[in-house]
């Protein structure tokens, strides 16, 4: 594929003709096998051919070597080059892709990288191409020759601040870390199922409170999720219970969102109604004007947009939300398997990225990337311990909502609405299930 796209490229853009070289080298490796056997005389008779069909008397366009090399020579090699196009259909990890840029003291160079190789994951701002388009793969050779000093300077920076940071013993670190929340997750109760006899004691103990809180996520808890996130507007039954619960003086009520504030205000628009936006970034306490709790740098999301609009590029009916503090990426409207394959890709990727402030939140066919300082956990705990509250609810649906449940005061009700993993003591299967429970609780 590598012979064949350089072909088309001489071809197609013949002002490189003479100008440009590729260095091929292939180490001799089974070559008793009979696949491999056709493999080098397919190889040795393409590049025969593309010379035979290029070359000048003063011009080589394939320069071929079937040979082993050491690792200095190599080293060499890699430093001497302009251009390291490594183009597997299938592959591991790849570790020649990583050497060259390694290899790169001075921040030049281009690496092309098959988006089958393992190393792609990691090395984001290389040429990614598609092995099996061959016009694309020759044009990529014309987008690296033609690139800007600048910008292959700050591409390979990006790429060697990674890999010093992304090493072995990051990723032992990465991995022990997982086991550990799994862990910790088989390990978690079972959830109970809410039903008929979990509402009569509940309700006793709404009944005998004398000052209570609701603390209430949106999406996916008071309404269904939807592939548009702006279309998912609170129905005229979840404003008539909000109203209702906000509405009785010995009750406190906070929806505590990822949304943005804009969206709250707009559509959640109840004068006793306390609003929480962006997991926290925000809240509005009743009647009062909207509070930022935390200052916050921004800069980060230039470094992360550009690999979010790129996986939007390469994932039809996928989008991006851009909140103040957060960037969210959507895939509720993807192909299901194509969507698991992006977001394996896309965790791998901002994993790499991430430095110590940030931190990356799974939820609910979204994946988001926010302060690590800031979470619904760390916000309702200043709600709750600056009063005397003798009944707390809370109820969520995603990974987000999970701070929430574990900073919840002992004899707290906190619920999920959905069937997974969760800290929650008691859950419910749908937002409509969760909405029958909250009216059967004030109805009693």
């Amino acid at each position: 594929n590598r012979l064949k796209s350089f072909e088309i490229f001489l071809n197609k853009y013949p002002q490189y003709l003479e100008k440009v070289r590729l260095l091929m080298l292939t180490v001799p490796s089974r070559s008793d096998v009979p696949e491999y056997k056709r493999l080098k005389k397919e190889t040795d008779e393409l590049v025969g051919r593309i010379n035979g069909n290029y070359a000048t008397v003063n011009w080589t366009p394939i320069w071929y070597y079937y040979r082993e090399m050491n690792f200095d020579d190599l080293i060499d090699l890699y430093m001497s080059s302009d251009i390291a196009m490594i183009t597997p259909v299938r592959d591991g990890m790849n570790l020649v892709a990583k050497e060259f840029v390694a290899t790169r003291i001075d921040k030049k160079g281009v690496l092309i990288l098959s988006e089958m190789a393992g190393a792609s994951k990691e090395l984001y701002d290389s040429v990614t191409i598609n092995p099996f388009d061959l016009n694309s793969m020759a044009d990529s050779i014309y987008k690296a020759i033609n690139m800007s000093t600048e910008e292959q300077i700050r591409r390979n920076t990006t790429m060697q601040k990674r890999l010093s940071r992304y090493n072995v013993e990051y990723w032992a670190n990465t991995f022990f870390k997982a086991l550990n929340i799994k862990s910790k997750d088989e390990n978690e109760k079972s959830a109970k199922k809410i039903d008929k006899s979990t509402i009569e004691t509940l309700s006793k103990k709404l009944l005998k409170s004398k000052n209570r809180v609701f603390l209430l996520d949106y999406d996916g808890t008071l309404v269904n999720f939807h592939h548009k996130p702006e279309v998912a507007i609170p129905t005229k039954n979840v404003i008539s219970i909000l109203n209702k619960i906000a509405n009785y003086k010995k009750n406190k009520i906070y929806i505590v969102s990822g949304r943005d504030k804009y969206f709250l205000d707009k559509n959640l628009n109840i004068s006793s109604l306390g609003l929480i936006a962006e997991h926290g970034h925000y809240i509005k306490q009743p009647g009062c004007e909207w509070k930022q709790n935390y200052s916050l740098d921004n800069k980060w999301k230039q470094n992360l947009m550009p690999v979010f609009q790129d996986f939007c590029d390469r994932t039809p009916g996928t989008f991006i939300e851009e909140k103040n503090n957060c960037l969210v990426w959507h895939y509720r409207k993807t192909d299901p398997e194509l969507a698991n394959i992006r977001v394996v890709e896309l965790k791998t990727v901002i994993k790499s990225m991430l430095s110590e402030n940030l931190t990356m939140l799974d939820g609910n066919k979204a994946i988001e990337v926010t302060n690590a300082d800031v979470n619904k956990g760390t916000i309702i705990n200043s709600i709750i311990n600056n009063n005397n509250f003798d009944f707390i609810l809370c109820a969520g649906d995603d990974i987000s909502d999970e701070s929430m449940f574990k900073a919840l005061p002992n004899n707290s009700i906190s619920i999920k609405v959905g069937k997974k993993s969760t800290s929650a003591e008691y859950f419910v299967k749908n937002p409509n299930e969760f909405l029958k429970f909250l009216e059967s609780l004030l109805n009693k």
